[in-house]
């Protein structure tokens, strides 16, 4: 990398990516710069690309020595989803999100304490103190996704007996 190899956070790549923009961008320094301003661009998206991925992972190990729920506890939700047949479990940060074939299982869900998201059409559960302080609603999931990481399981359908 020629331009973003010091840049640290995704933060540091934006910040570096506007000051280069002001001073290469063919409109404003001349069309002699499309090809060095082409150059640029590449190397960003491959340089935020990268940061967004090491964040993710910094974040989930900050959450795994960070947290403030137990094994067990997390263990129980988990194991009362496995059974549900359909269910599509995303980990995704420090929340779990259901879709899939939810109303069949809709009050073993409610009893693991999932809340029903209209807006997102999916079920979640998350600590007290993960509350959303930022405008996520305003987020579709799968932006959510792609910000925080994402993990998918798929519960298996099991084999129904005629009695």
């Amino acid at each position: 990398m020629k331009y973003f190899k010091n840049c640290k956070t995704v933060e540091d790549a934006k910040a570096l990516y506007k000051e280069l923009v002001k001073k290469y961008h063919p409109d404003i320094a001349g069309a002699e710069f499309t090809a060095k301003m082409q150059e640029i661009n590449a190397e960003f998206e491959t340089a935020f690309e990268y940061l967004k991925k090491h964040r993710a992972a910094d974040a989930e190990s900050a959450y795994y020595s960070n947290t403030t729920e137990t094994p067990h506890e997390f263990m129980n939700i988990i194991n009362g989803l496995i059974h549900c047949d359909g269910l599509i479990i995303e980990l995704v940060g420090r929340w779990i999100w259901l879709t899939g074939n939810t109303y069949a299982h809709r009050e073993t869900i409610k009893k693991l304490g999932f809340r029903f998201s209209r807006q997102k059409v999916a079920w979640y559960w998350r600590k007290p103190e993960d509350q959303s302080r930022t405008h996520r609603h305003d987020m579709t999931l799968d932006e959510i996704k792609d910000k925080y990481g994402c993990m998918t399981f798929e519960t298996i359908r099991q084999p129904k007996f005629a009695h």
